[in-house]
């Protein structure tokens, strides 16, 4: 049998190619594992319904599965026997060009059809398929189509990975220099500072060798302390003298990837030692280990380094002033109460003894009481309206095991009645010789983020995203709780569909009505209308929300239900007369009352009214493939539609007989 032609990767924009590429290179430079257990890269149940899907697509007895590059299945869709994927996939190589193969060409021999799976030019995985396939062309577009779907979420899970690497790797140089400053903050020692500073400057760099340079009495830059061959390091330093005084004198950092000295190019990184207005010298790094050249972020780095390292410097040298080391010391604590104050979280903290020694203004807004009120007193008392939430027990376990930073949300009630939901943050508050002082908390108020997501979520479930990511972030606009406006409604059942759910099994009776189904949501919001509820097999639609207003709501309605009738009959030429069914729909447009309806904790968002009422009566009443509409849609649309007035008895909460109009076509579109 002949083998499948080739069906090249979808075309993706340069910058979204750059993006991708850059997105995998940094994954290869941190050694993320190149060896990709596809598996892994899927959440849980994904390829199963990924197989599902298309499996429906090759036909109701066809077997598919995915493994990895040698043959062992990560997933199955209905049974798919090892000892059958070996043959299958030894065939497939015997019948394939090599080349071929390993390119993602779909090959079809006489037990199935297999697809390979490529990832950055490398095959990671296969697509296997057995049974009764379909013609060659459809195996072939279904089996590309899912080898492109899976390649596509690899793609995504590594770029997540990669993600998650870069935010690893950002966690450990904060860490470092946390780790740093309790370093520094412990030497007093002014001749072993700038051993201790280079040292962790070339642990965090990773450079060969380098110095920390200070002015002598004349301001001449002078080695304090150095790692490296002395004699390379003097001969460097002296042809680099410009550079650094460069550095020295106007604060900002340098990067010479290319330096030259007498036997080959090195890179150099300079930064100042600086301390408020005060030059203290430079920090000299040469040739990094292992890399090419020093980076921005080495720069960065190193800069905060020199910044904490001239700060215990100078704290060294003026440790024999008490008094000033005093005056030093209370200039800080203003300093950090003006942080406190200025900081948007609430910071609270407390001793050994859970005594409230801080309690900053941000706080006072978040709970509602003042800083008088509870510094200097136990927190079950001045907090007391917490203590029935998880805050003692987080507070016990950050005091008793030193835990260094937990992170939970607790929900409570304000004295004053409000509800409250606070994110926390708890880490050990720890001395210069790491002794515990009790624990920091920060809070945060995120009551109104959580009404906003629940509200949004709401939403999410009548707009698509893209809207929804554009609505206004106080969602009380759109009058989610009742809001009287004039809309239209849209009403569309499946005729003869109890008949055909005798018929037919279930399995085949959920595959059609979730089609149908699917066909009338595409219509509604390609029209710009929101799909409100789902009846069994009837689908309800309202246009011209607060979620989604728009002017011609009544022809945008009308303009659905004859795109809907279209596509039903367009569908009905592909299928068997058994298979049909067909659609009757209702419109209405008039006044109604829009908002959510149910209890706090089930919700629903709906419009009640006499229209809505009128429009589900006359789809009720509507022949199979016929649209009926009311007086008042026809009136607004009667110059772009082509309609018969009918009678129509029966409509409850009417009178005996009701005008409705029958829909014959579209003027505008000449249908």
């Amino acid at each position: 049998m002949a083998r499948a032609a080739t069906f090249p990767s979808p075309c993706l924009s340069s910058r979204e190619t750059r993006r991708k590429q850059s997105i995998l290179l940094r994954t290869r430079n941190r050694n993320v594992k190149r060896d990709l257990y596809l598996k892994k890269l899927f959440r849980p149940g994904q390829l199963a319904i990924l197989l599902q899907d298309f499996a429906l697509l090759l036909g109701p007895k066809v077997s598919l599965a995915v493994s990895d590059e040698t043959g062992r299945l990560l997933g199955s869709y209905r049974s798919f026997p090892s000892d059958v994927a070996a043959i299958l996939l030894e065939n497939a190589r015997g019948a394939a060009d090599p080349d071929d193969f390993a390119q993602s060409e779909v090959v079809i021999v006489p037990q199935g059809a297999v697809n390979s799976i490529c990832v950055e030019g490398q095959r990671v995985g296969l697509i296997l398929a057995t049974g009764p396939l379909p013609p060659v062309a459809q195996t072939q577009a279904a089996l590309t189509a899912m080898r492109r779907s899976v390649e596509f979420l690899v793609a995504l899970a590594l770029e997540k990975r990669a993600i998650v690497q870069e935010t690893l790797d950002r966690y450990r140089e904060i860490n470092l220099l946390y780790n740093l400053g309790d370093t520094l903050a412990t030497c007093l020692d002014v001749d072993e500072l700038p051993q201790r500073a280079l040292a962790e400057s070339n642990r965090i760099i990773q450079a060969k060798w380098g110095a920390v340079l200070f002015h002598d009495e004349v301001g001449k830059l002078i080695v304090a302390a150095s790692i490296g061959p002395v004699e390379k390091l003097e001969k460097v330093i002296s042809e680099a003298r410009a550079l650094m005084e460069e550095v020295d004198r106007t604060g900002k950092p340098k990067i010479v990837n290319n330096f030259a000295d007498e036997e080959r190019q090195v890179p150099l990184l300079i930064v100042p030692l600086h301390i408020s207005e005060r030059r203290l010298g430079v920090i000299l790094l040469i040739d990094k280990a292992g890399e090419e050249g020093f980076t921005a972020g080495d720069e960065k780095l190193l800069s905060a380094l020199s910044w904490q390292a001239a700060i215990s410097l100078e704290n060294a040298r003026l440790f024999d002033n008490v008094r000033r080391q005093r005056d030093e010391i209370a200039t800080i604590k203003n300093y950090m109460d003006n942080i406190f104050d200025s900081i948007a979280s609430g910071v609270v903290t407390t001793d050994t003894q859970h005594i409230i020694t801080t309690f900053n203004h941000a706080a006072e807004e978040i709970l509602g009481i003042s800083a008088w009120q509870a510094v200097n007193r136990p927190y079950q008392q001045a907090l007391d309206f917490l203590c029935d939430t998880s805050l003692p027990d987080l507070i016990e376990d950050v005091s008793r095991y030193g835990m260094a930073r937990m992170v939970r949300e607790i929900s409570s009630q304000l004295p004053q009645g409000e509800r409250l939901i606070l994110n926390l943050s708890l880490s050990t508050l720890r001395g210069s010789a790491g002794e515990n002082l009790g624990v920091a908390i920060v809070m945060d108020d995120v009551t109104e983020k959580r009404r906003f997501e629940k509200e949004s979520a709401l939403v999410r479930r009548y707009l698509p995203h893209e809207l929804v990511d554009r609505l206004p972030h106080d969602l009380a606009e759109l009058g989610l709780h009742g809001e009287r406006r004039t809309i239209t409604a849209f009403f569309a059942d499946l005729r003869g569909f109890t008949k055909y759910n005798e018929i037919w099994p279930p399995e085949k009776v959920f595959e059609v009505l979730n089609g149908y189904l699917a066909l009338s949501e595409r219509e509604v919001r390609h029209h710009r209308g929101i799909v409100d509820k789902y009846m069994g097999d009837a689908v309800m639609a309202l246009f011209n929300t607060p979620l989604l207003e728009e002017e011609e709501h009544a022809w945008c309605a009308v303009q659905a239900a004859w795109a809907l009738k279209k596509r039903a009959e367009a569908h009905y030429r592909t299928i068997t007369m058994d298979e049909q069914l067909f659609v009757g729909v209702g419109i209405c447009t008039g006044e109604v009352v829009v908002g959510n309806v149910g209890a706090k904790d089930r919700m629903e968002y709906t419009a009640i009214g006499i229209p809505v009422n009128l429009a589900f009566h006359l789809q009720g009443r509507a022949a199979p493939g016929q649209i009926l509409l009311c007086r008042n849609t026809w009136e607004i649309v009667h110059d772009r539609v082509e309609a018969n007035p009918i009678k129509v008895v029966g409509v409850k909460g009417h009178s005996d007989t009701t005008i409705a109009y029958e829909l014959l076509g579209l003027v505008d579109s000449g249908e």
